[in-house]
């Protein structure tokens, strides 16, 4: 008997896709067919890796902290995607459809939903951060079940039904779990990542903070950092003034063998990011993007931080002399980064399991 097919709804960056495709996996590997759906930016070929998976790109465009003129035309977008993804839904059916979130999700799970009564999917959202962000909050009034990746998320309904799942990562980065911390001695590895598409202020203070560090510490370091492309050739002169070792690419491959052998991890608080950490059981300074639309960041981030397992800074004050004087303390009192290590709890290595039996057991037929 042929299974039915699952709709999987994700945006084309690294913090929405890789979740979904470890969720694609691990329903391939039961025999369930697979439609994706995602935005534009999944057109980077370095994230855009199916193996027998139907994709589909749709229209849409972002709405939160935009100007009048780009609300109207994002806006437009969005309804177009309506039309493409219902055209797409009503060709192939699908029994339960899944939206990780961001307003990629809001064209298909709106479309999913307009669908008649007797062809309408059951509706499932997945929430990886600690806040339930804007286009879920919206999209959650007819969904059947959420998912959440922390015990605790602020801003759901208590009418809608809550599954804790975890976040699904990439199988090599749970294979990481469980690992024993092994604080730096002769070498320290320092990971400097800023998402799928890196960070201009991190290329901007963290190098700085480096160079300024004292001679016996830097000639310890080991950078691999994630850099902008236009930044490379800056951030690579000041490193080689500093004499330190340095890997910079503007988008980081192997991640699971780098955070292997990562003492600190400097970075954004993403829901993928946290996830990651905490399954590598690695320390981590975190640097919340401050722009996003519902501060989800700052609310990862705190969760880590009240656990003991992140220092976190503001953007806003986020400087060269700061940032040195915490990574001087660090590396030079490693039982700290150790203590870190061990303080997390927000850990799911079967995340992408747990959130593939919800999808089962919602199926209808």
């Amino acid at each position: 008997m042929n299974k039915p097919k699952i709709g999987i709804v994700a945006g084309g960056t690294g913090g929405h896709f890789f979740p979904a495709k470890a969720l694609a996996m691990q329903l391939r590997e039961r025999n369930y067919p697979i439609l994706f759906m995602t935005d534009k930016r999944i057109e980077d070929p370095q994230l855009a890796e199916w193996d027998d998976i139907q994709q589909f790109v749709i229209d849409g465009g972002g709405i939160a902290k935009k100007s009048i003129g780009q609300k109207i035309h994002n806006g437009l977008e969005l309804l177009k995607g309506i039309s493409q993804a219902r055209k797409i839904l009503q060709k192939n059916p699908v029994s339960v459809i899944i939206g990780f979130g961001g307003y990629p999700s809001i064209p298909p799970l709106a479309a999913a939903r307009l669908l008649p009564k007797k062809k309408r999917p059951k509706i499932i959202l997945h929430e990886g951060n600690a806040i339930i962000g804007k286009a879920n909050a919206m999209l959650s009034y007819f969904a059947d079940t959420i998912a959440t990746s922390f015990p605790e998320v602020t801003g759901i309904s208590k009418k809608i039904p809550v599954k804790k799942t975890g976040l699904p990562v990439r199988p090599d980065i749970t294979a990481l779990y469980p690992s024993v911390y092994q604080a730096p001695t002769d070498t320290i590895n320092l990971v400097i990542w800023g998402g799928s598409l890196g960070a201009k202020i991190l290329g901007e203070i963290v190098p700085y903070a480096l160079e300024n560090l004292p001679v016996e510490i830097k000639q310890k370091l080991r950078i691999t950092q994630q850099v902008r492309k236009e930044d490379l050739d800056h951030v690579k002169q000041i490193y080689k003034r500093a004499q330190i070792q340095a890997t910079l690419a503007p988008f980081l491959k192997d991640v699971a063998s780098i955070l292997k052998q990562a003492h600190l991890v400097v970075g954004r608080a993403g829901g993928s990011s946290v996830s990651e950490l905490s399954l590598a059981g690695k320390p981590a300074i975190l640097i919340p993007y401050p722009f996003a639309a519902n501060k989800e960041q700052d609310y990862n981030a705190k969760a880590l931080e009240q656990e003991g397992s992140a220092w976190v800074i503001d953007q806003s004050e986020f400087s060269v002399t700061g940032l040195n004087a915490l990574l001087t303390d660090l590396l030079n009192h490693s039982e700290k980064l150790t203590t870190a290590a061990q303080s997390h709890k927000l850990i799911y290595p079967n995340a992408a399991k747990e959130l593939a039996d919800l999808i089962e057991s919602s199926i209808t037929i």
